[in-house]
């Protein structure tokens, strides 16, 4: 663009650079305009880290720039022998961010943003040149060629940013894409874009992806190759907000360090920023009598096993002590009528975003998406319900190929914290979430990054492969688990830093496990975690599928250490309390499960850890203390329905069948819940209500359509109790039929239905072969003791029916009160059952 000259300033005894514009860049006018103008800004510009204009000079149709003059080289020269050393290296980067940062406050962008614009003083210090003025022109320097005519697209091919290179609109993000390219050079020693032509230069700024520097060089922070691929990031929304922001990040990396001799904080080498989306909090299982509609198969047995529930959203540290946020985050609301399968997924991803991205700000804990889901009403409800600190509100509504979000922060009270809106491709969720983690870092600006969690490369195919499982798990569409897995096992092969394919496989087989108990599928998930961990030996969430894994069935010497490990990972997380409960359980001391469950409560008093004491209460028979905590939880939170379930589920089977039929009248009014009904049917026939429990049952069996052998037996015994014989003896006829074509031959409770319709029958002979054989399969299940009770009841054998019901007794059966049903009375003349059904009747 023109000379330079070094010359003497005789008033102010100082040496000057002058910057002569050649004539015949300089003749049309229009342009001469410009560039004056800009010279005039550009002087205005006063800091250390940009070279000064001192003044502006025309002389016969000639202008020229008088500029400090810098007796350093160029960063350019300097890296043409190799990369700089890494303390050397962030003293520049400092410079030029602190640099840029006080020109875009100023309004002034650079355009042209090179390592040739980069002047090193003898001392060191860099000082950024040409600073809105000497543009480089398309066709000079090497590897750059003419794109377009003066005028059109103005700097050097490998230092544009995409948008720049389209021509469109430029913004400080713009200058950010370059200082990016910038750091690449000064770390690498290469550029990450330059090709053999200006043309293909520009291709793969706009396509490729650059190896990140902690590939070139593993010997570089891993936080700092999260700084550089942050700012070459093709959309710029996703790149940081501003200069400001990026000399802060690359000051942290300094800061602990020898200052005097340049060295990098040791403990910052391995921090780095993400955090992956995880599967949810393990919770009980708090249902009605189970939808299959078995016949008196008490819900609460479900309370026996603790399973990890796919919510589809991440649910991390509910409490980690002073100082930190619980964040609730409801589910997207449309703004916009009804939306199509496409932007629903978008949103399902969105939401997704939001628990990673909260989880990846130091202090900052996600509430579970299914904890979150099951409270209706207000955010001051939904952050009372759930003990959250704060909610997260969004509105989400798509029109062509693009979707705007707006996202409020609500403080417990409800007064809003911050708002924010974002728009996002509407076809690319990788993008959109990592536009949804810009905007929650203006939005929790006062947070740092989480250390110690390794970003998540990945492509935006597997990304949406991913999403895909999750959300089939998270409808329960997802069917076989194995073809699921596969998936997953394809994801993270194809994208190994994608940690929510490993955490979210490790999930499904330990959902798995506790179906089937089979010891493998803990192994594989075993094997899976130490990979992950190998990748991201800081994650907590990792350390906490550790201590989960070994806790459920792990040598207690294992689980104890995976323990303390997980409590030293994540000091002061609530969930080590529910795993040293869990582990004292397993272990036979209950008082020191009861007391670390009891804590964990009083420390998160959520509607879910109140609900997971009163499991633990009932498994260990203390149903007083179970019924007081979920007369608690309901206190607190009267619309929880599942709280209501689990209550109600208790009275049936171990308490007051009257408060039991009244809060099951209460579900099943707006439900129709087979499961609901048969449980409101039992409360009645306990009340000897028989024609109340008949028009219950009626109404689960129409809601099932009749297939279920299991409710119709129910039936066909109201219709008994009911002095109806002929319509009972064909329900009981029926259940003999669609039991006998079901194919799960194997299936014990299938021969207790059986057994139990041939004893009604008057078939002495045909119930005890059933009975005995579900004995056979199921000898250690109180379950199919008690039935055996009830069949030998039926049939009029009191010492086999009494027997029957110690052996129940002694397995744990679920349901003690139903003792008092209407075919044990002829066995309370007997000392021994009227003990067991009177004991029943003051739990």
């Amino acid at each position: 663009m023109g000379e330079v000259y070094l010359a003497h300033d005789p008033r102010l005894e100082r040496e000057v650079a002058i910057k002569r514009v050649r004539a015949e860049k300089g003749s049309d006018p229009a342009r001469r305009t410009r560039f004056l103008r800009e010279a005039k800004v550009v002087a205005g510009l006063g800091h250390p880290s940009i070279v000064q204009v001192y003044d502006l000079l025309s002389e016969e149709g000639t202008d020229n720039i008088v500029m400090e003059y810098v007796a350093g080289p160029t960063l350019h020269e300097v890296l043409r022998h190799d990369a700089l050393p890494l303390d050397e290296g962030l003293s520049i980067a400092i410079s030029v961010a602190e640099g840029l940062s006080y020109a875009h406050r100023r309004g002034v962008l650079h355009r042209d943003l090179k390592a040739e614009n980069v002047l090193l003083t003898p001392e060191g210090h860099a000082k950024i040149a040409d600073f809105g003025i000497a543009r480089r022109l398309p066709g000079e320097g090497e590897g750059d060629e003419a794109l377009t005519r003066e005028g059109a697209i103005l700097g050097t091919p490998r230092a544009m940013s995409p948008e720049q290179a389209c021509g469109d609109p430029l913004s400080v993000r713009s200058d950010l894409f370059s200082f990016g390219i910038l750091l690449y050079e000064i770390f690498t020693g290469r550029s990450p874009f330059l090709a053999e032509s200006g043309a293909e230069t520009i291709r793969r700024i706009l396509q490729h992806r650059p190896p990140p520097l902690r590939e070139v060089n593993p010997g570089l922070p891993p936080a700092l190759s999260n700084i550089v691929e942050d700012l070459l990031e093709k959309d710029p929304v996703l790149r940081p907000r501003d200069a400001n922001e990026v000399a802060g990040r690359l000051r942290d990396l300094v800061i602990g360090g020898s200052r005097g001799s340049g060295d990098v904080d040791a403990t910052l080498m391995a921090s780095a920023e993400g955090t992956p989306v995880a599967p949810a909090l393990p919770l009980p299982v708090p249902a009605a009598a189970s939808s299959s509609g078995r016949s008196r198969r008490p819900a609460a047995a479900a309370l026996a096993l603790t399973v990890l529930i796919l919510a589809g959203f991440a649910a991390f540290r509910l409490f980690a002590g002073p100082g930190t946020l619980q964040v609730a985050v409801t589910e997207p609301r449309f703004l916009t009528g009804p939306t199509d399968e496409k932007a629903a997924f978008l949103a399902f991803a969105l939401r997704g975003a939001l628990q990673s991205g909260l989880a990846s700000l130091d202090g900052v804990f996600p509430k579970g998406a299914a904890e979150v889901d099951a409270v209706a009403g207000t955010p001051v409800e939904v952050a009372r319900a759930v003990a959250a600190d704060e909610v997260i509100e969004t509105g989400f509504a798509c029109q062509g190929g693009s979707c705007t979000l707006d996202v409020a922060r609500l403080r417990r009270d409800g007064a809003a914290a911050w708002n924010g809106r974002i728009e996002v491709p509407l076809d690319d969720p990788l993008t959109a979430a990592r536009a949804v983690d810009v905007l929650l870092r203006e939005a929790y600006a006062e947070r740092e990054p989480r250390p110690g969690i390794p970003r998540q490369r990945v492509s935006p195919a597997d990304y949406a492969r991913y999403l895909a499982v999750q959300r089939e798990l998270s409808r329960g569409t997802g069917g076989d688990p194995a073809p699921l897995l596969e998936r997953l096992a394809a994801v993270r092969r194809s994208s190994p830093d994608l940690l929510d394919a490993w955490l979210l496989e490790v999930t499904i087989l330990v959902n798995r496990f506790a179906a089937s108990r089979d010891p493998a599928l803990l192994a594989r998930a075993s094997a899976l975690l130490d990979q992950a961990q190998a990748r991201a030996p800081g994650h907590p969430e990792i350390w906490y599928r550790r201590a989960y894994v070994t806790t459920l069935a792990g040598p207690p010497g294992e689980a104890e250490a995976a323990l303390e490990a997980f409590e030293r990972q994540a000091p002061g997380d609530v969930r080590v309390l529910d795993l040293r409960a869990r582990l004292r359980e397993r272990q036979g001391r209950p008082e020191e499960a009861l007391e670390a469950a009891r804590e964990a409560a009083d420390r998160q008093p959520s509607w879910v850890r109140l609900q997971e004491l009163a499991g633990m209460e009932w498994r260990q028979g203390e149903i007083g203390a179970a019924r007081q905590t979920l007369d608690r939880l309901l206190a607190a939170f009267p619309g929880n329905q599942r709280g209501r379930q689990l209550l109600a589920l208790l009275e049936l089977t171990h308490g007051d069948p009257a408060r039991a039929a009244r809060l099951y009248q209460e579900l099943s009014a707006g439900s129709a819940d087979p499961g609901l009904l048969v449980n409101l049917g039992i409360a009645r026939m306990l009340l000897k209500d028989y024609d109340g429990a008949a028009r219950a049952i009626e109404r689960a069996v129409a809601a099932d359509g009749g297939s279920s052998y299991f409710f119709l037996l129910n039936l066909a015994e109201t219709r008994r109790l009911q002095g109806r014989k002929a319509e009972a003896d064909a329900l009981f006829r029926k259940v003999l039929e669609l039991s006998e074509a079901d194919p799960s031959t194997e299936d014990w409770q299938r021969l207790t239905v059986r057994a139990q319709a041939f004893a009604h029958l008057g078939d002495r002979r045909a119930a005890v072969t059933e009975i005995q054989e579900a004995l056979r399969l199921a000898p250690r299940s109180g379950q199919a003791a008690f039935e055996a009770a009830l069949v030998y009841a039926v049939v009029g054998d009191r010492t086999a029916a009494v027997v029957n019901a110690g052996r129940a007794r002694d397995l744990g059966f679920e349901a003690p009160a139903w003792f008092r049903l209407p075919w044990f009375e002829p066995l309370l003349s007997d000392p021994d059952f009227r003990h067991l059904a009177q004991a029943a009747q003051t739990l």
